[in-house]
Parts: structure tokens; C-alpha cells; sequence
């Protein structure tokens, strides 16, 4: 799988993107379709709450050339790629037994 990632106001550690390779990258146990991720994490700064952080994660799969996306907003970053994690397993695995279905 090609993960490319994009950041604002964030700046991206080796840390980040092996936690991020480690959590996306095993979704390929679930479909092994997957051509490319694109994640996009970045931080908004909120007078009120403090630091909100926005994780977005688009998958292309090759056999229907379907778009998955999830997004999130969390007040930790990892939180946040775990949830995202989640909403993605829920919706391979939806679409996997569609096709299946057919």
C-alpha cells in the first residue's frame, strides 16, 4: 500500500508515521485491494477547548475503484488515528461483503 501523507501545523515525526503505518497499513488484512492512502492530519487551535486535532484518510481499492473515507476530530492524535482506524475496518469490510454478496 502507498500512503502519502499531508500535514498542517503539525509537524510530522518519524513517531507519527510509524504509529500511522502500523494502525492504517493493517487494514490490508481486511482487503488486500488497497492501492493508495492519503492521510491528512492536521491541528486546529480552538480558544475554548485547546488543541482539536483532524485526522482524514481516503483509500482507493483497485477492484471496484471505490473512495473510502473517514474523518475525525479528537483532542489527542493518536485517539484520533485509532478511530479512524476503526470507521475504515467497519467500511472495508462492509463494502468486501457486498461484493461478495453480488
Amino acid at each position: 500500500m502507498n500512503i502519502q501523507f499531508y500535514s498542517k501545523n503539525i509537524e510530522l515525526n518519524t513517531q507519527i508515521k510509524s504509529y500511522v503505518q502500523e494502525k492504517i497499513g493493517g487494514l490490508e488484512k481486511y482487503d488486500s485491494q488497497i492501492i493508495d492512502c492519503r492521510i491528512d492530519l492536521s491541528k486546529n487551535i480552538h480558544h475554548k477547548k485547546g488543541d482539536v486535532y483532524r485526522v482524514e484518510v481516503n483509500i482507493k481499492l483497485a477492484h471496484n475503484k471505490k473512495l473510502i473515507r473517514a474523518v475525525v476530530m479528537a483532542e489527542n492524535l493518536m485517539s484520533g488515528i485509532d478511530q479512524v482506524k476503526d470507521k475504515l475496518q467497519r467500511q472495508i469490510t462492509k463494502t468486501k461483503d457486498k461484493i461478495k454478496n453480488r
